[in-house]
């Protein structure tokens, strides 16, 4: 069975929900092989449509919307054009709460759809819609019934419970896979990464993913090699310049500062890097951008190589 050329992510904000709230849906869709496909999103009766963003999805895409008889509606999305292999497309569907009488679950769906053709790849999330407060449980039995009660302590639910579900899910907070795109500047702080808001969200995340074996193989070669790569998407050739002609004798003594052998660099090295040009028709922009990477690329370098040690930097288009 062939690896699927998608992969598909649906989760709320929030799992539990209260009459009358906002939610937002989120929906992740990494392109993992060159395809095109519609992503459909099914809105159970009781979630109220209200708006949505797709800010990563081609523009001129707007999604068609059904009302189903059930009260359900449909959002479908179609991409015919093959997409690039590594592209995220995130979409959020802010929808309201209606009014429940007892505890409720709604489930969505996101179900995408491979064009031409394909395996379908699904995805659901259930939400859980209470009419009163959680809190009521702990108090005396009298008070269950108690409409106004339950509505007040919906206060202090809409307060601490995003707070609780924060903590429950700490660890994906710190996950560079599946932390919040705001986030990944603040995960990087920590090691003193540069983290060019310019680079895309998925190279970000490999570089952030790669933090521990980097810091590893700091000042090596290979350490070098992996944050380039990370960075220019193309893995760059190091040559370190050894000493030759090694000769020792009358005419050749050691001394402090003194390097053996002849047409020696001693501590310098050079980094090959063959990088595809910068296609843009606009001639100020192509030279702005230009520098800008190589700015960016002589930063890691100088990050990273060893302090005592010099390169010459080659380009090659």
């Amino acid at each position: 069975m062939s690896d699927p050329a998608f992969r598909l992510g649906h989760v709320p904000d929030q799992y539990q929900r209260y009459p009358g709230e906002d939610l937002t849906l989120y929906t992740r869709v990494d392109v993992t092989g060159a395809s095109g496909y519609r992503l459909q999103i099914n809105l159970p009766a009781g979630l109220r449509f209200e708006s949505y963003t797709a800010p990563d999805f081609p523009t001129g895409n707007a999604p068609q919307v059904a009302m189903l008889g059930n009260g359900e509606r449909l959002l479908l999305w179609t991409l015919a054009e093959p997409q690039e292999i590594g592209t995220r497309h995130e979409f959020q569907i802010q929808v309201v709460i209606e009014s429940v009488t007892e505890e409720t679950s709604f489930v969505s769906r996101a179900v995408l759809s491979p064009l031409p053709e394909g395996d379908l790849i699904q995805e659901s999330t259930t939400i859980i819609v209470t009419p009163g407060s959680r809190y009521l449980r702990y108090l005396p039995a009298l008070y269950e019934s108690d409409v106004l009660m339950g509505r007040f302590l919906m206060l202090f639910d809409s307060f601490w419970h995003p707070l609780e579900g924060m903590l429950n899910q700490i660890p994906e907070y710190f996950d560079p896979a599946t932390a919040p795109r705001d986030l990944l500047p603040w995960l990087a702080s920590w090691f003193q990464l540069m983290l060019d808001e310019a680079w895309p969200e998925a190279r970000r995340r490999r570089l952030l993913e790669s933090v521990v074996w980097l810091y590893r193989q700091r000042g090596t070669r290979q350490g070098l090699q992996e944050y380039l790569e990370i960075y220019t998407g193309v893995r760059p050739q190091i040559i370190e310049h050894r000493a030759r002609n090694f000769r020792l004798g009358t005419g050749n003594r050691l001394g402090f500062g003194v390097a053996m052998g002849t047409r020696n660099v001693p501590h310098t090295f050079t980094v090959i890097l063959p990088l595809p040009p910068i296609t843009t028709e606009d001639v100020i922009e192509k030279e702005r951008l230009e520098q800008a990477r190589l700015h960016t690329i002589k930063q890691i370098i100088d990050a990273e190589k060893p302090a005592h040690t010099t390169y010459h930097l080659q380009i090659e288009s």
